[in-house]
């Protein structure tokens, strides 16, 4: 496993995330946690709405039963979703924080999140909860969620804290931080991400990459499929990424998961990959994604692949 730092906290560049572990078994979850420490992951994705808080409940227990693990852990957490609305209130952190704390059974956070852009979010009010919780030792690193470049911007200028990171929906089927890049000055074309790419490069702010082995269409009978673009479902509609997939796994001796994985991280950009499999069978079929010798001609071969197109 390699890894990077973000805001002075080394994290493996592969996280594992925990939206969907509520209804799993509690050894399942424990096993998951090991496995993912094994294998050298050591950042671990939460948000205070997964599973209404079951989630980071899971993880405190697992961290209570077993002495030393929390400071092999990197653990970020998100707020500002609540139930129909956003709020990213100096009231509404300073709860979410706590409240995440005592669930998962941690005197801190190493990484806090705003999970969405708030419209009526008024920055003096972040910036106070932000110093509040940098002061008191319960946050570590601060950043944010699916925030454009303009309300990065806007939001930092009234910190004091550098935002360190930007969560982003990204995969080799879904990209348009990288499309809108690529067709630029192409008629027709359309900057549906604000330049968030270049903005992240320039500012050193990791992008951290979600829904990473992500896809969504109608097929031909009318069924709205998402889910992962490996799974017999989307075989048909991604075969010649599969495709690909295989063959380059094949070529270095991995999985096609961890070649998948190995695509963001070679952008250089510096990407994180936060996955969320809540199988241990799965998670084993990413261990090699950060030893695979990717060549930028590689690269744009599996991007064409996905059905994406070079002007």
């Amino acid at each position: 496993m390699d890894y990077k730092s973000i805001g002075g906290i080394n994290c493996s560049l592969l996280a594992l995330g925990s939206m969907r572990i509520a209804n799993k078994l509690p050894g399942e979850n424990e096993r998951l946690v090991r496995l993912a420490l094994d294998m050298g992951i050591n950042t671990f994705d939460h948000a205070d709405i997964y599973g209404g808080g079951a989630c980071e409940e899971i993880y405190g227990k697992i961290i209570a039963a077993n002495k030393g693990m929390r400071d092999k852990m990197v653990l970020q957490t998100k707020c500002g979703i609540r139930g129909g609305w956003y709020d990213l209130s100096y009231d509404h952190i300073i709860e979410s924080v706590n409240d995440s704390l005592k669930r998962l059974n941690t005197d801190y956070i190493d990484i806090l999140l705003l999970h969405r852009p708030d419209t009526l979010m008024r920055p003096e009010q972040i910036a106070k909860a932000f110093d509040e919780l940098e002061k008191s030792g319960k946050v570590r690193v601060f950043g944010v969620s699916n925030f454009s470049a303009a309300q990065i911007d806007y939001l930092q200028s009234a910190l004091s804290q550098k935002l360190q990171v930007n969560q982003l929906q990204m995969s080799a089927a879904y990209c348009p931080i990288i499309d809108s890049g690529i067709n630029a000055n192409v008629a027709g074309s359309c900057d549906r991400a604000d330049g968030m790419l270049e903005y992240c490069r320039k500012n050193n702010i990791t992008i951290q990459t979600y829904g990473t082995m992500q896809c969504s269409f109608t097929d031909e009978t009318g069924y709205y499929y998402s889910g992962a673009f490996l799974t017999p479902h989307a075989k048909k509609k991604y075969f010649a990424l599969n495709f690909m997939l295989e063959g380059l796994a094949q070529k270095y001796n991995t999985t096609p998961e961890a070649v998948a994985i190995a695509w963001i991280l070679h952008h250089p950009a510096g990407m994180q990959a936060v996955i969320g499999t809540t199988l241990d069978k799965h998670l084993k079929l990413y261990q090699g994604c950060c030893d695979v010798p990717l060549t930028d001609y590689e690269w744009y071969k599996i991007y064409e692949s996905a059905g994406h197109t070079l002007p």
